[in-house]
């Protein structure tokens, strides 16, 4: 029963409109594992947490390759393995992106603007001896590749200053080029000023479109329905920032709401339902970073720094690596009011983070060494935090009568009473929180299910309630 309670005290939230605040009672964000290191071996960027449960986090540390941490080990993580640039065309790993046992590392220094762009593929299925399966290395312009995303037999690849490129991934062992968008730089800034400075840096998909966030060249909407000719259909940038420092850096998608880091200035969420015509919903801007400004000394100087971005669906927020705000929790369970819930870290020292990611309440975040530019870190390295997702004192929610499971107890068959409401989605949870199931019918079976105790969450267009169900 303690497990069940402490099971139903998370609040299940499938859409935004049916969300609650999170931001009452919440913990510090905890450290339970950590490791820093001398930048000569490695500049820490971005971190992957393993999405198929084992204790390992990758991460991509530029020059020194892709290192393996295993986070077996209480509180500090033991280095199992290292891919070293030599290995992957001598290019520097820049970020990563885990689909199974497949893991995408984007190569190509984005700092460096003799660095050709390029992916590789490595085979995880076990992560203390990872496998080279190819590497891709762009013919097109120098600087580096940003992020990926992939989707299918393909992958998305943010090339910086190649714009989008698309690649066949559907052999792993010999990734094929199939096209490329470069993107127009007479946006939204008058003059237009450098080249370099317009950069694919950040990418995610929805259906048949690709998002991508192209530095100053504000966020753009990618037509990629035809693999083998990307179309851009729109483009977009938050009006204070026009003629202004701009950064959109990092990008994430839920249901028809976009959510874009822009560097010192914070989030914005933007409703992408639709992506010919977005529309603000929501910013978050703490009053200690910096306004919208040219002035290098001021924007450099912020106390923050949008980068990696990740959105939590269980609990409605958003996690954003915040430079030298080190990691921030947000709540956007009503996104025209994001509030801060959690943070970590200190902008008074010398410490910046630069990537994150999220997994089963664990938090990756990785401090880049960049003494000269912001986020000003002087040290590199990875920290794995312990996040807060839940609320205390939420009993099941009874308040709405016409949504309820029969029988219960039951061994086998289980019927949803919608009665006049239509059922959008159902999720099923083990006693500890796993999500085991979705369903989007009335009828199900649990015949194969464990006996004990587990929690249906029901959402319709009306309601959305979870319930106690008794497997016997």
């Amino acid at each position: 029963m303690k497990s069940f309670l402490k099971l139903i005290s998370i609040v299940f939230l499938l859409t935004s409109s049916s969300a609650h605040s999170q931001c009452i009672g919440w913990n510090p964000l905890q450290t339970i594992d950590s490791t820093f290191s001398n930048p000569a071996f490695g500049i820490a960027t971005s971190p992957e947490i393993d999405k198929l449960n084992r204790p390992f986090v990758y991460l991509a540390t530029v020059a020194g390759g892709l290192k393996i941490y295993n986070t077996n080990a209480s509180g500090q993580p033991l280095l199992s393995a290292t891919i070293p640039t030599s290995a992957l065309g001598n290019l520097d790993v820049i970020n990563l992106y885990q689909d199974s046992i497949w893991l995408y590392a984007c190569l190509g220094n984005i700092w460096d603007t003799l660095e050709m762009a390029g992916l590789a593929i490595i085979n995880i299925n076990n992560p203390a001896i990872p496998v080279v399966e190819d590497y891709y290395v762009h013919t097109g312009l120098p600087g580096g590749s940003g992020a990926v995303s992939v989707h299918g037999n393909y992958a998305y690849l943010a090339g910086n200053q190649n714009g989008l490129i698309i690649l066949d991934i559907s052999d792993k062992s010999n990734i094929v080029f199939k096209s490329s968008l470069l993107l127009s730089n007479v946006f939204p800034h008058s003059p237009v000023g450098l080249s370099s400075m317009y950069n694919a840096r950040g990418i995610a998909l929805k259906d048949s479109l690709a998002f991508i966030c192209y530095d100053k060249g504000g966020l753009r909407i990618i037509n990629i329905s035809n693999v083998n000719a990307p179309v851009q259909i729109n483009q977009y940038c938050y009006a204070p920032l026009i003629n202004k420092a701009t950064a959109y850096n990092n990008i994430v998608i839920h249901d028809n709401l976009a959510y874009v880091a822009l560097d010192y200035y914070g989030v914005e969420i933007l409703n992408i339902s639709n992506p010919t015509s977005l529309v603000q919903v929501g910013w978050w801007h703490p009053s200690s970073w910096a306004d919208t400004t040219n002035n290098y000394l001021v924007w450099s100087q912020s106390l923050g720094h949008a980068n990696e971005i990740y959105f939590d669906t269980t609990c409605s927020k958003i996690y954003i690596a915040a430079g030298k705000s080190d990691a921030v929790s947000i709540d956007v369970s009503n996104p025209t009011t994001p509030i801060t819930c959690e943070t970590f870290g200190s902008p008074a020292d010398d410490y910046g983070t630069w990537g994150l990611d999220y997994f089963n309440n664990n938090m990756a975040i990785a401090y880049i060494w960049s003494p000269a530019f912001p986020p000003y870190s002087n040290y590199t390295g990875l920290k794995v935090l312990q996040t807060s997702c839940s609320l205390t004192g939420v009993a099941e929610n009874s308040t709405v009568e016409d949504l309820s499971i029969f029988p219960n107890p039951a061994s086998d068959v289980v019927y949803i009473n919608s009665k006049h409401q239509i059922l959008e989605s159902c999720l099923i949870y083990s006693a500890d929180g796993r999500a085991l199931r979705s369903i989007d019918t009335n009828v199900f079976s649990i015949s194969d299910l464990p006996q004990g105790i587990y929690v249906v969450a029901i959402k319709t267009k009306q309601s959305f309630v979870f319930k106690k169900l008794v497997k016997q």
